[in-house]
């Protein structure tokens, strides 16, 4: 499972006497056999010229022998020289990648995190709910709440009335039961999405009794059987939750573009970007997905320039060549706890500089 602790330990990681190898690996079984992604990392580590032979055998060897096939996306950094080694198993499937660097590639990672968002799921049916809270498409945690059970009675007489408001009041008890579990369960879970599932009436009731802060969470549902597996409700919320985290990323973007021209508190093209990031000044980062620009980092104080004004600085070894500009934005941003909102393509971003933040002020 990968924690908050692994994400940052890759990204703060860095070396400037060795290499760092990354490896992003696809390895989905629905699209490769093993004898396939283990020919395609062959291949991949053939091209890595920049690295060292003993971080090219230390990941040949534990995909070879030690990989367990847990997920369909595996992703490993090494550096054998100081010891470093990160590897995590994950759920989506990942774009073949190959990287050296003095520091981990992150940018894949980060577009995983920014895509597959930690979400939750609430099944709920007249006798209570089950509540799960997904990651990467794989189940992390889950509650669940059964009330008392619930019988329709449907036959006449004097007394049917009575007996069915008394099921009823005990049906909508049970989901106010279920609805205050939920905001317990997921109050420390820092989800921005959920997703609701079982019968419209029974959903329709469930969000009505959720609190104000969940139910304006609440970004779709879906209508499933209550014998439903995990893996079917996972995969069927899974898609949902895509769904809405497109739609929300469009709309961030959107408002990035305005703010900034209205003035406010927003800044578009690399320059000012990097320069709000690095400042502290940086809330929310909006990049396309394929830009990359070179820069300059000074090895001290690891502060970044897109320009040298004295190219006698680059020979002094005070200042390093940086290969990608954006790379070390989305780093920092991870390392501050600054969200970032990876986009494949919105045109009106690329005519703005392909990259831009909301910032604090």
């Amino acid at each position: 499972m990968l924690t908050n602790h692994d994400i940052q330990q890759a990204v703060e990681y860095e070396n400037h006497e060795h290499p760092v190898l990354s490896v992003y690996l696809n390895v989905d079984p629905r699209q490769r056999t093993v004898e396939e992604y283990r020919l395609a990392l062959r291949n991949m580590l053939n091209h890595a010229e920049k690295a060292s032979a003993d971080d090219i055998q230390r990941v040949q060897n534990f995909v070879e022998m030690g990989y367990s096939r847990q997920g369909r996306g595996l992703i490993v950094f090494s550096c054998a020289a100081a010891d470093f080694w990160w590897a995590q198993s994950v759920q989506p499937p990942v774009p073949d990648t190959c990287f050296v660097s003095f520091r981990p590639y992150i940018r894949p990672l980060a577009v995983l995190l920014d895509t597959y968002e930690r979400y939750g799921v609430m099944q709920v049916d007249q006798s209570g709910a089950r509540l799960y809270l997904f990651h990467m498409g794989l189940l992390e945690a889950a509650e669940g709440y059964l009330g008392e059970e619930v019988k329709l009675h449907r036959r006449g007489g004097w007394s049917a009335p009575r007996l069915q408001r008394r099921e009823l009041e005990q049906a909508r008890q049970n989901l106010q039961d279920a609805a205050e579990l939920a905001e317990r369960f997921y109050r420390e879970a820092g989800i921005r999405r959920l997703i609701l599932c079982g019968t419209d009436k029974n959903v329709a009731q469930f969000k009505d009794l959720l609190s104000h802060r969940l139910r304006s969470m609440v970004v779709g549902h879906f209508n499933v059987d209550n014998n439903a597996s995990t893996a079917e409700i996972s995969s069927r919320a899974l898609t949902i939750a895509q769904e809405a985290g497109a739609s929300a990323a469009t709309a961030l973007t959107d408002g990035v573009i305005t703010t900034a021209h209205k003035g406010g508190n927003a800044v578009l093209g690399l320059t000012e970007t990097l320069t709000a990031v690095q400042s502290g000044r940086a809330q929310h980062v909006v990049v396309l997905s394929g830009f990359t620009q070179p820069a300059y980092r000074f090895v001290d104080s690891g502060y970044i320039l897109l320009e040298l004004t004295e190219q006698s600085e680059l020979a002094s070894g005070r200042v390093q060549s940086l290969p990608d500009a954006v790379d070390s934005v989305i780093r920092r941003a991870m390392a501050q706890g600054i969200g970032v909102t990876i986009l494949e393509e919105h045109p009106a971003l690329a005519e703005a500089g392909k990259i831009g933040a909301m910032t604090r002020y």
